[in-house]
């Protein structure tokens, strides 16, 4: 098949910036499910039954894996296996062995207009991509690789958060701007896992950005860093040691996902900060589906399942920086790939019970203010529903209401740290109805009527309100 039959040009522009390339597609159409008896099957790591894709190997050289998207347009990502179903670190054989799960998903009856990544539905499509494992600089990749990417592509910085450019690249802040920011109280923006600020605050309608701007009098700024291969941690200290020495800060936050992390590192740990004569003061902290209380999913066990579900969270809910947070999920991919899930610490960071949770979930509370929006999605689509029900909310959370990637009350409620739980009055939990997924918070008017409101309440008298 053609490549434009199969992908989107999202995901050819991703896969040519990571430099992964097609080794084969296969096509496999018209299939059901046909009893047979007295042969032997080999399952699913999932536990499902398997179609069993045999590849050819590409070369002690090259990595490999395969993009695998059913006839209702779920899209998954699958590692070779040995006979043990345990991820093959072995290359340079004949073959290499990939296990799809065998179920017949029925197609949409009407195509979506818009997708994130695959063109094709109603048909299974399995993809076998390959990348060199040999870079030209570094040598030969492996457990480095995730941090080596972000290094290039996920930097350290500042950046202005106007509305003329919120959606691109932005502008690093400079001397006038910092002392611009102390001048009163600004507002801060951290984004959360595998994006940056334009991919996790794009989808803001150009005249609430406004409205943000005139809220603070143009003091408004944004945190790009690293969130796979560096914790919370590392990413507050490396905040603060960027701020300009004996800066003053007053703050307020809206932190989406494993941002807010970050964010209570800010807030709640200075002591352990390099503050040196910077003085950071915090009034009140809008956390957007952060996993104050951790998310399984971020467990080794099922790190798959987690790129999975951001993957089809960029699928069926296209959004803004949909190129740039698919690279960096293929970029995981490739390190998962040559058998090393080590140095995602970033990651590791969620998981609850883990050693950073622990330690930040606990302590006494301050007069700063915190504030919580949550979700419990119901997919209605067929295929992302059975995906979500076979693959996560039975298997990984329990039953237990999330929004795909965190669950529901993780965000608010009690964990061990006096700030929590957010009082209910402080918070905004959306029901199955309302259709808003880990990543559809900002494209929802009624969350972001909430946040402009939460946002507003107390600010100095006299000045004009946003509209």
């Amino acid at each position: 098949m053609r490549a434009a039959e199969i992908a989107t040009t999202q995901l050819e522009t991703a896969l040519a910036n990571t430099n992964v390339s097609r080794q084969e597609t296969v096509e496999i159409s018209g299939t059901q499910e046909v009893p047979v008896g007295g042969i032997s099957t080999r399952s699913a790591p999932t536990g499902e039954p398997a179609i069993v894709l045999e590849a050819p190997d590409p070369g002690a050289e090259s990595g490999q894996f395969v993009l695998y998207t059913d006839e209702s347009g779920v899209t998954t990502w699958h590692l070779p296996r040995d006979e043990f179903n345990d991820v093959a670190v072995t290359r340079g054989g004949a073959t290499r062995t990939y296990l799809i799960p065998r179920t017949v998903a029925a197609a949409p009856s009407v195509q979506p207009e818009i997708r994130g990544i695959v063109g094709a539905i109603g048909k299974k499509i399995l993809q076998v991509l390959v990348f060199p494992i040999i870079a030209p600089v570094v040598g030969r990749v492996g457990e480095f690789l995730v941090r080596e990417w972000e290094e290039k592509k996920r930097p350290y910085r500042f950046r202005s958060f106007t509305p003329a450019n919120y959606q691109n690249a932005g502008s690093p802040l400079g001397a006038g701007d910092w002392a611009s920011l102390a001048k009163g109280p600004c507002l801060l923006l951290v984004h959360g896992t595998f994006s940056r600020t334009d991919a996790a605050f794009g989808d803001l309608p150009r005249p609430y950005v406004q409205d943000l701007c005139r809220l603070y009098d143009d003091r408004v700024f944004s945190f790009d860093h690293p969130t796979l291969s560096e914790d919370p941690d590392q990413n507050a200290s490396r905040f603060v040691e960027n701020l300009p020495v004996d800066l003053r800060l007053q703050l307020d936050i809206v932190c989406h996902s494993r941002g807010g992390l970050v964010s209570r590192v800010l807030a709640e740990r200075q002591g352990a900060l390099p503050m040196a004569n910077r003085t950071l003061t915090f009034r009140k902290m809008v956390f957007v589906a952060t996993p104050n209380g951790g998310t399984v999913l971020t467990d080794t066990r099922h790190v798959g399942d987690f790129i999975d579900t951001y993957t089809n969270l960029l699928n069926f809910f296209p959004s803004a920086g949909v190129i740039d947070v698919l690279e960096a999920i293929i970029t995981v991919v490739k390190q998962l790939a040559l058998a090393t899930a080590k140095s995602l610490c970033g990651l590791q960071s969620m998981l609850p019970g883990g050693d950073f949770l622990t330690s930040l979930n606990q302590g006494p509370k301050d007069a700063k203010k915190y504030y919580a929006l949550a979700s419990n999605f119901e997919p209605t689509h067929p295929g992302l529903k059975a995906f979500a029900q076979n693959r996560l909310i039975d298997a990984i959370f329990q039953k237990a209401d999330n929004d795909l990637v965190v669950p529901t009350a993780g965000v608010y409620e009690k964990n061990g740290s006096d700030f929590f739980p957010i009082p209910a009055a402080r918070r905004l939990v959306f029901s199955g109805l309302a259709g808003i997924p880990h990543s559809g918070f900002f494209a929802n008017e009624a969350a972001r009527r909430k946040i402009l409101g939460w946002l507003s309440a107390g600010m100095s008298e006299g000045r004009s309100s946003p509209s």
